[in-house]
């Protein structure tokens, strides 16, 4: 029924816990686990063989003979997927509700007009050992036109309807440009409305080992802009969607103009700003001057008791 894809790199240390997570889920169907293995260098694949022969059945390793990187090694393990359902956990994340799959399946076999649901999840900031919860203010019910806003669906948290997309012929870009998950959302999109569960059921570890967090902020905001002018291209017969994409891709290299971290790339990004999304120079050096200022005081201060409080309130166990 379902088919979870868990892609791995020198995870020895954590991947246990991200196939705990999974292996435990309280469901009335088959689940199998997809665990594509990049060519790790450490113990990684000597966990998952021993965990394979405690869960016989579940657990299906497939190992790179070469470093695809993140993008491609995504790619392999989709071939791999048989599940009326995909779900996504990488090894470093983890699920700790019993009943996510249970759920949010359930919902969708109830709900054939929806193409994927998510929930809410608990940051983990592994640097520094504080917490957050995902998704506040979250809608319940979400379209394409909410996610070509801004993505606000954490990987782990994910459940596609997977017969919508073909996994073995996606765009090549997705490949080189950018982390596959927000352009997975929009494909999915496409063909049906969101369903989001306020509960929150994974962990998302963010931290200097992470992929996404890892990279430097202006890298963020080149691949922001980067995939959603792939995505713009992708879903040009839809005007909506598209104006939607190309006012995120203008926030983006406002981000860009405020994390240049030299003269030469906030010449370019200014060069950008102004010839292809119409911002006068005055406005995008404003704009880029304001972009991620500090918070009120009270904000701050708020944020800093509850990051103090997080501290002392244990993760949940997968």
């Amino acid at each position: 029924m379902v088919s979870v894809v868990m892609v791995a790199y020198n995870q020895e240390k954590l991947i246990k816990r991200a196939i705990l997570g999974v292996v435990r889920q309280e469901c009335d169907f088959p689940v199998e686990l997809i665990i594509a293995d990049d060519s790790s260098t450490d113990g990684t694949c000597d966990v998952v063989e021993k965990m394979s022969r405690q869960y016989p059945g579940i657990i299906r390793l497939f190992r790179n003979e070469r470093n695809l990187g993140v993008q491609r090694n995504y790619m392999e393990a989709f071939r791999h997927c048989r599940g009326r359902y995909m779900a996504m956990c990488d090894a470093d994340d983890y699920w700790c509700d019993h009943s996510k799959l249970a759920r949010q399946v359930g919902f969708l076999e109830e709900h054939p007009d929806y193409a994927m649901s998510f929930h809410r999840v608990i940051n983990h900031y592994a640097g520094t050992g504080t917490k957050s919860l995902s998704n506040p203010r979250q809608k319940t019910d979400c379209t394409i036109m909410d996610l070509a806003q801004s993505n606000f669906i954490t990987n782990c948290s994910v459940v596609y309807r997977r017969e919508l997309v073909d996994l073995t012929r996606l765009p090549e870009w997705m490949t080189h440009d950018c982390w596959p998950d927000y352009p997975l959302h929009m494909l999915y999109a496409r063909y049906g409305k969101i369903r989001y569960f306020s509960r929150p059921m994974a962990v998302y570890r963010r931290g200097d080992t992470g992929n996404w967090t890892a990279v430097n902020e202006y890298r963020r905001q080149e691949k922001a802009l980067a995939v959603r002018r792939h995505l713009l291209e992708e879903f040009k017969e839809n005007h909506g969607v598209c104006n939607l994409l190309r006012y995120a891709c203008s926030q983006a290299v406002i981000g860009l103009l405020a994390t240049a971290p030299d003269s030469k790339t906030r010449s370019e990004a200014m060069r950008l700003a102004m010839e292809e999304y119409g911002y006068t120079y005055p406005l995008a050096d404003c704009l880029s001057a304001s972009w991620g200022a500090r918070p009120p005081l009270k904000r701050r201060l708020l944020k800093l008791a509850r990051q103090t409080v997080s501290l002392f309130i244990p993760l949940p166990r997968p």
